[in-house]
């Protein structure tokens, strides 16, 4: 199964560790799951791991590294306009779309209210982690 993870989602798994993301994240780690991720969405990590979370430069980018190793990195090729509220929720769309992926795991109100996007489900990582679970779907 092929999936995006937003950003938000990464951050918490780096950040916040021992929640869902990170149980997402390591699912990745462990080859349970494809990571789809693009140099946008790659960048955007970096970015907010030194902005908000006073990571320095090297760690962040060690840390974009890793993600990019364990995934597979696209290049969108079509430009999303989906989401007027925060357009920058459509390189996640477009990541999505990109790698053919089959879902994308994020914390975000916008595009969790999407809930399937051209076939992708949205899903945030407990819902995505109960339906995988055994009798979760």
């Amino acid at each position: 199964m092929k999936i995006v993870l937003d950003t938000n989602v990464l951050i918490s798994a780096f950040i916040f560790p021992g929640g869902p993301p990170e149980e997402v994240y390591r699912a990745v780690l462990e080859g349970r799951l494809e990571l789809v991720t693009s140099r946008p969405l790659l960048l955007e990590f970096g970015r907010v791991l030194t902005a908000k979370f006073g990571w320095a430069t090297e760690p962040a980018k060690q840390a974009a590294r890793q993600v990019a190793k364990i995934g597979q990195v696209v290049t969108p090729t079509e430009s999303v306009r989906e989401i007027v509220a925060d357009p920058a929720d459509d390189r996640v769309l477009e990541a999505a779309l990109a790698g053919d992926a089959d879902i994308i795991v994020s914390g975000d109100r916008h595009l969790l209210r999407l809930r399937s996007w051209r076939g992708i489900r949205i899903l945030s990582p407990s819902e995505f982690l109960k339906q995988r679970s055994p009798g979760g779907g």
